[in-house]
């Protein structure tokens, strides 16, 4: 029995844009009609084995996860099917817009192009569903907690809808291949962006450390509190650090008797390493300071 494609998504108005209506071309669309895309005789989706049950105590988040799971996958055919007729439903409607452009608006027409921009994004969307799964496993590979995954899952869905937009179907090859370039692309720099923040308020931290580690002793309490976590800190290098970490941490931070920290450069130059081999030292150096030293986070945060 031919399958007929699902409208899964609430008919919500479209506005017109006024900027061009982009899609993929194709020869195909000068001679096909939208009744070529009402039915269909082959499968939309893969078969595949429900192995993951239900469960009535599940919360919101394993919900979710569970949604994505059990997102449908395409078959090649349904995915070539649904991409020529969102890009298809996108050429109508841009014709239309072009024959208002040169003419009086119609009433008539702006709601047959709203019709088919609706139609094309629900379209998109149900491409889009089909491809959770994919976004999920992404962000979740380079996900280190929920916060990053929730993070990276809502990016990818953005990257994933855009790529959707992008993909020439024509070319024969799944869009899954281009989407997971698209989409691991996007994250690498996310990804990228957060080991910099991370190590900007890492080093501050310890900049900061280390210039009250030289201020001479002040009765205040609270800065006696500081001075005696730095104190602390310090004393904890030869458990926590080996030798060639510590000797980069005191020079870098001047604890090494000179009062004042060296470039990274400059101590790349003395050991023999290139300024991102201190660099990297450093960073794993002050994050196994920081593991062992957790109880001084308060006192610092006051600073």
């Amino acid at each position: 029995m031919p399958a007929t494609v699902p409208t899964t998504l609430t008919r919500a108005k479209v506005d017109v844009p006024r900027e061009k209506i982009d899609y993929i071309p194709s020869d195909e669309f000068d001679s096909v009609t939208e009744q070529d895309f009402s039915a269909i005789d082959f499968e939309l989706y893969a078969d595949e084995d429900d192995t993951l049950g239900t469960s009535a105590s599940r919360s919101m988040a394993e919900s979710f996860l569970m949604a994505v799971e059990t997102s449908r996958l395409l078959t090649a055919e349904g995915e070539q099917f649904l991409f020529k007729r969102l890009n298809f439903l996108k050429f109508r409607a841009s014709a239309l817009q072009a024959s208002q452009r040169q003419g009086r608006k119609s009433k008539k027409v702006t709601a047959e192009i709203e019709r088919l921009l609706r139609e094309a994004s629900e379209t998109r969307d149900q491409i889009a569903c089909a491809n959770l799964r994919l976004v999920a496993s992404i962000a979740r590979k380079f996900s280190n907690s929920q916060d990053e995954f929730d993070e990276f899952q809502s990016e990818a869905n953005s990257i994933l809808l855009n790529a959707i937009d992008k993909f020439d179907y024509s070319r024969g090859y799944r869009f899954s291949t281009y989407a997971t370039a698209a989409v691991q692309r996007h994250i690498y720099r996310l990804v990228e962006r957060h080991r910099k923040h991370r190590e900007r308020q890492t080093t501050d931290s310890w900049d900061m450390l280390a210039q009250v580690a030289h201020e001479p002793g002040v009765s205040d309490s609270a800065n006696q509190k500081v001075n005696d976590a730095v104190a602390a800190i310090i004393a904890s290098f030869d458990a926590v650090l080996n030798e060639r970490e510590q000797q980069i941490v005191r020079a870098r931070f001047g604890l090494d008797g000179s009062g004042k920290g060296k470039s990274m450069r400059a101590i790349g130059d003395d050991l023999g390493l290139s300024k991102e081999r201190i660099r990297q030292i450093l960073v794993v150096s002050i994050e196994k300071l920081a593991e062992v030293n957790k109880s001084f986070e308060s006192i610092f945060d006051q600073v």
